[in-house]
């Protein structure tokens, strides 16, 4: 019987099939010079075991997100030494993705303890709570719209985004306007900042640490005026100074739900004994 023999050449729609990499992609790499096909006599392109050789390579490194010119350097110079280097190099690669693999995860488990938490937590209380300070980034910006709320968060997370963790999994809060509050206004806001937990990034706003009257409350935002005037008659109630403007810490919202009612938010107001 008649052994198969293989071929030794290969058409570029069997060379797409068998490493799963688009034709675009193998034209591409034509244009760059790291894949050189001989062309049949018909002119259609033939690859042989070389350029095969050279895709296992560059589908190996392009798992990496390693650069197509870093790729075709090494390609045209390939020694013992280069191959070190390159091997060097993908490891200290791969510990990195590791490491914001790592980042992620933490972040992700997180965010779902908060989340499990705050279903647990009962509304409708005052409290006094002692925080610690909390370093921010804000963007400061009037807002009366839920739009105009989720535009700036989004502004705000694109100006830090290669610093911060997945917008998903950060702590959101905004500051609430005392001027409007006071004039029977509700849901307007003066700036909308993230609580910095372990991200690598600079903070330009910080809550400062002391003691919070806080409540909290499920559903729509509208609720936050009547809520904020109640606290600032709490506060009198309780011979507090109100020391700065109501803050508002969303621990259930629309990146969690799309069910208004669900909504969980502690709103919190700066106070302090009144000096005698």
């Amino acid at each position: 019987m008649e052994r198969h023999r293989p071929k030794r050449h290969y058409r570029i729609g069997e060379i797409s099939k068998l490493f799963g990499i688009g034709q675009d992609s193998l034209r591409y790499y034509e244009r760059l010079g790291i894949l050189k096909p001989h062309r049949s006599e018909n002119g259609y392109r033939a690859y042989d075991l070389a350029d095969m050789y050279k895709l296992s390579i560059i589908k190996d490194l392009r798992r990496l997100d390693m650069p197509m010119a870093q790729i075709g350097e090494y390609l045209n110079e390939q020694t013992v030494e280069k191959t070190s280097e390159m091997l060097h190099r993908e490891l200290a690669l791969i510990g990195e993705q590791v490491r914001q693999l790592g980042e992620r995860a933490w972040a992700i488990e997180r965010r779902a303890r908060m989340l499990h938490d705050a279903r647990q937590q009962e509304t409708g209380s005052f409290s006094i709570v002692h925080r610690r300070t909390r370093q921010c980034v804000r963007l400061a910006t009037h807002m009366e719209q839920d739009e105009e709320m989720d535009f700036a968060i989004q502004k705000l997370y694109s100006a830090h985004e290669n610093e911060l963790p997945d917008l998903g999994c950060m702590r959101i809060g905004a500051v609430l306007s005392a001027q409007d509050i006071a004039a029977g206004k509700t849901n307007v806001y003066e700036s909308v900042f993230f609580v910095l937990e372990g991200a690598d990034t600079m903070d330009d706003f910080e809550l400062p640490a002391g003691r919070y009257l806080t409540i909290r409350y499920r559903g729509p935002y509208e609720q936050n005026g009547p809520l904020a005037r109640r606290a600032y008659a709490q506060a009198e109630r309780l011979g507090l100074a109100v020391t700065g403007n109501p803050v508002e810490l969303y621990e259930i919202d629309n990146r969690d739900t799309a069910r208004e009612e669900e909504f969980l938010t502690t709103l919190e107001l700066p106070v302090e004994d009144i000096q005698s």
